[in-house]
């Protein structure tokens, strides 16, 4: 069973008492729990070593890059099983560029969305797997 119970202001509370260090440990589960539940689409979610180290060597460029591809690919399997997107990629990264014209609201309301699709992404591979045990 996948985590599928994160709620965004802990989150943000955590990332912002531990100076970033859990927001990177999300990106570290998200990556793994994205690799496990989307298996089926044959692709793979780098993980947080390559985040940060592409993410230096870009200058900040590669984890828009992973942000974008890892929203898309999760949205897909969602629209896939049925369920309905949180953010898209696109929107997120224009909450990024345009933030500061909203005193940074729009980014915080799609960081809550970030959380909340990856609550949903595990919630439908939970149900999928329940399912598949007791077929």
């Amino acid at each position: 069973m996948l985590p599928n119970d994160r709620n965004g202001f802990v989150c943000l509370l955590l990332s912002i008492i531990t100076g970033g260090i859990y927001a990177y440990y999300l990106i570290y589960c998200f990556a793994k729990e994205t690799n496990q539940a989307c298996a089926a689409d044959g692709k793979t979610t780098s993980g947080l070593l390559k985040f940060i180290l592409l993410g230096i060597v870009t200058l900040g460029i590669y984890p828009l890059v992973w942000y974008y591809t890892w929203l898309e690919r999760c949205n897909a399997y969602l629209t896939a099983n049925g369920a309905q997107p949180k953010v898209s990629g696109m929107m997120f990264l224009l909450s990024l560029i345009f933030g500061a014209f909203t005193l940074g609201i729009w980014p915080l309301i799609n960081y809550f969305k970030v959380i909340a699709t990856m609550n949903a992404v595990n919630s439908v591979y939970n149900s999928v797997a329940h399912q598949g045990a007791y077929a």
